[in-house]
């Protein structure tokens, strides 16, 4: 009598080939339980069992999938994790995914299989939020993440189509009384005039380091993540450059700050500064000096800008914008600005000296940036004007 085979645990033999058994979770009618399942076949007992081990692994980390039964709402949790891990994005781009993603699971069910949501379904989702009042940018943000996610999971197998390939942003038409007074969303930011105002005025009767922290913003158009994650070997007075190479993100208390990468790979840059910042980070510097000197550094990370109330560790944004307001109050100025707004102050104004799109993009950190392109475009228009009347001097010499 011919001796049985012994085969590895778990691998099964059926018409001489070989397979591995294993389960995993899933959920039926609202409760977990488990599926059996098997590897695809294969010709020896040892590869059977090398697959296995894999997908036990995987087991392990809580990352095996039915793809029958998986809901969207697993299927993002899982998706947002590896896509951490795989992409390592900036914290405000999670944020905006996880955003996107929330809106998608409200609108489409947590609990609706992935495989059964049709291009029909994910296009009355984007068709709804127009309806729900969601803005133009908001709608591109929540598809960006969607569409990222489903092409993730028809690459890994889990789906065979993507609802999001073929799928139509809402349409966003002007009205008429918009064209014909040609109202167009232009960003907020400051005038030459009410700048100079504004810093006239943080000067003398500001709180420390915020003359210096808005100066910077306005004659730098850093984003102010990029400002407060600024260290001192960051500055270089005889270059006159400051090297843009971290974010700060802060969670809570500054006590918890994580340095981050930049928003994207051109935000990794080098920008030239003149006297005006060099004169305002040098007395930042002293200050600092000074507060070292008297014994109360808590933190030694060698940040430009502290905590007041704790000095060495990094300043915190919700801090300057909340003190952003009240300066715009008490200064006359229009008080539904923020920080940002002096990135935009900072695009206009060199809009208005003739400088080239194309430099002004690589200064604020991005290749091609709408935002930047209509400042500069409703801040030019005057010179476009004179165009015709150029031509015509041109012809008539």
């Amino acid at each position: 009598m011919p001796k049985k085979k012994v085969l590895p645990p778990g691998v099964r033999e059926r018409d001489g080939r070989y397979t591995y058994r294993y389960s995993v979770p899933v959920i039926v009618n609202g409760k977990k339980t488990r599926k059996q399942k098997e590897t695809p076949s294969f010709k020896t007992p040892k590869e059977a069992y090398l697959a296995g081990i894999q997908i036990e692994a995987k087991r392990l980390e809580g990352k095996t999938i039915d793809e029958k039964t998986i809901t969207l709402g697993q299927w993002i949790e899982l998706w947002l994790e590896d896509y951490k891990i795989e992409r390592e994005p900036a914290k405000g781009t999670v944020r905006s995914r996880e955003n996107g993603l929330k809106c998608l699971k409200k609108y489409l069910g947590e609990h609706t299989k992935l495989k059964e949501i049709s291009s029909y379904d994910y296009q009355a989702y984007l068709n709804k939020l127009k309806k729900d009042d969601y803005e133009q940018g908001t709608i591109k943000l929540y598809h960006s993440a969607a569409s990222f996610m489903f092409r993730d999971a028809k690459k890994k197998k889990i789906i065979l189509n993507d609802p999001t390939e073929e799928a139509s942003l809402p349409v966003f038409k002007s009205t008429l009384e918009e064209i014909e007074s040609g109202v167009v969303n232009i960003p907020k930011f400051l005038e030459k005039k009410q700048l100079q105002h504004l810093l006239q005025y943080i000067r003398f009767r500001g709180k420390p380091q915020e003359y210096a922290v808005f100066l910077t913003l306005a004659y730098t158009g850093l984003r102010i993540g990029e400002l407060l994650a600024l260290k001192v070997s960051d500055f270089d007075e005889e270059e006159k450059t400051i090297s843009v190479k971290k974010n700060l993100y802060v969670d809570g208390s500054v006590k918890n700050y994580v340095l981050g990468p930049p928003k994207n790979k051109s935000s990794i840059r080098t920008v030239t500064i003149g006297e005006s910042v060099i004169k305002a980070i040098k007395g930042q510097l002293a200050w600092r000096e000074n507060k070292i000197n008297n014994g109360e550094l808590q933190h030694d990370a060698d940040f430009i800008f502290w905590s007041l109330r704790f000095p060495g560790y990094p300043a915190c944004y919700s801090r300057y914008q909340k003190r952003f307001e009240i300066i715009l109050k008490d200064c006359g100025l229009p008080d539904n600005l923020t920080p940002h707004s002096l990135r935009h102050t900072h695009v206009s104004l060199l809009a208005e000296a003739k400088e080239e799109l194309a430099v002004i993009q690589e200064r604020l950190g991005h290749k091609n940036d709408e935002i930047t392109k209509t400042i500069y475009l409703h801040v030019t228009e005057q010179q476009r004007k004179l165009v015709p009347d150029r031509f015509e001097q041109v012809m008539n010499s």
